[in-house]
């Protein structure tokens, strides 16, 4: 991962937000392994040739990394693990909202190994899926993590022989795809604010955002479709 994959996830991100017709992405990797961390020529470039890039200098904006990238999407997020995802690699892999795994791929957090600490949004995303307690317990061995593990802690929702992997990843998203993309943007955000927020906060922004999604023609829409025992149409209107 450099500086040339992030900036093509911001232009696939630009992409979805232009065009209504696209709902879902799936996310994988050309190669054999989905993404071995940072790219060390990239990282190893110096300060002249590029010293104010903004993903570091003079600070960080968060706004930039693919992992808030992913998760502040208000499309859905399948990551289609097909292979090795190491360093940096686990954050984008993690970031997905729905992650399918290859029974031939692994996670492997091997930040100590480098002298360094889980950037990218690593620790933060460990963390929320697995506690503090078994975050540590993996960044600190840096141990590869196999499907049988990801998928017994959470890490992934499923795992697949691996020639089965972009068909279960493409059937999951053609079903996401049918549903209505407003209410699915609202409730990716719902979800990701019950992880920070209060009941009390989850139902006051559920009931303002409720009352508004009741207007929109495909909230109408999958009404008439029940009544009229069909499967609804949503236009993402």
């Amino acid at each position: 991962m450099g500086r040339e994959i992030i900036e093509g996830l911001h232009e696939v991100a630009a992409e979805m937000d232009r065009d209504p017709d696209l709902r879902v992405l799936v996310l994988t990797a050309a190669g054999r392994g989905f993404c071995s961390g940072m790219d060390m020529n990239d990282m190893a470039k110096s300060s002249e040739d590029r010293p104010r890039h903004k993903l570091t200098w003079p600070r960080a904006h968060p706004e930039l990394y693919p992992a808030s990238l992913l998760r502040n999407a208000d499309f859905p997020v399948i990551g289609a693990i097909n292979g090795v995802a190491a360093g940096a690699g686990v954050s984008l892999a993690l970031a997905s909202d729905i992650r399918i795994m290859s029974d031939q791929a692994r996670l492997v957090p091997l930040f100590v190994k480098r002298g360094l600490m889980p950037d990218m949004g690593t620790s933060y995303l460990l963390t929320k899926m697995v506690g503090a307690q078994k975050a540590l317990e993996l960044v600190l061995t840096a141990a590869p993590i196999g499907p049988p593990q990801a998928l017994e802690l959470g890490l992934v929702a499923k795992v697949v022989p691996h020639e089965e992997l972009m068909t279960a990843a493409l059937e999951l998203a053609e079903r996401i795809a049918a549903g209505p993309p407003v209410a699915m943007a609202y409730a990716k955000r719902a979800v990701y604010r019950a992880e920070i927020g209060t009941l009390e906060a989850d139902l006051d922004w559920g009931n303002l955002v409720q009352g508004k999604l009741m207007e929109t023609e495909d909230s109408k829409e999958g009404v008439r479709a029940f009544f009229e025992k069909r499967e609804p149409e949503f236009k993402g209107r």
